[in-house]
């Protein structure tokens, strides 16, 4: 019987790298939890795409439910702001693993070459430590491009920022430096 892993999933172009990865050793459930997208279109547009891909690889989804965005947490530096975001979602996800006994907890976010690795895998450990349980600590970045050109090529939604409004705006000030 293979070990469960509770994969805490941004979107789900990212999550493609880590499952590909994961899903022949591991019973593979899938964890939505992720205040820091902005606005609530996008939230929906992004979740909306985790529940289809759950759905083809026949993958529990377990969800929080409500747009949760809140501005006011989201005004820090960004380098602060991407430690909170991290925190956040990464305590929850290792909380409700524990919780719901897991083997380990993970993170979609380990695929993306745009984030920050060694802070998520030493936030993620501190969870592990405080919770209990293991983190699943893997580069998953080789994979990523397969992965998101793969759900791509299906129509999968692509988003184009990390997911606060610090992020898309200076996805359009780039947009916006490249067109003129």
């Amino acid at each position: 019987m293979k070990k469960k892993v509770l994969l805490h999933i941004c979107c789900a172009l990212c999550s493609a790298a880590a499952v590909k990865m994961l899903r022949d050793e591991y019973a593979i459930s899938f964890y939505w939890y992720n205040p820091n997208i902005y606005d609530e279109q996008e939230y929906r547009n992004r979740k909306n795409a985790v529940t289809k891909y759950a759905e083809e690889l026949n993958v529990l989804l377990y969800e929080e439910k409500d747009f949760l965005y809140n501005y006011n947490n989201w005004k820090n530096k960004s380098s602060e702001k991407c430690n909170l975001c991290y925190t956040l979602r990464l305590e929850k996800t290792a909380a409700f693993a524990k919780q719901n006994k897991f083997d380990f907890f993970c993170t979609s976010l380990l695929s993306s070459p745009y984030q920050k690795q060694d802070l998520i895998k030493q936030i993620a450990d501190n969870f592990a430590d405080k919770y209990v349980i293991e983190f699943l600590s893997s580069d998953f970045r080789t994979g990523f491009y397969e992965g998101k050109n793969s759900l791509r090529q299906k129509g999968y939604y692509v988003q184009k920022y990390c997911g606060c409004n610090k992020s898309l705006n200076e996805r359009l000030k780039l947009k916006e430096d490249t067109t003129q």
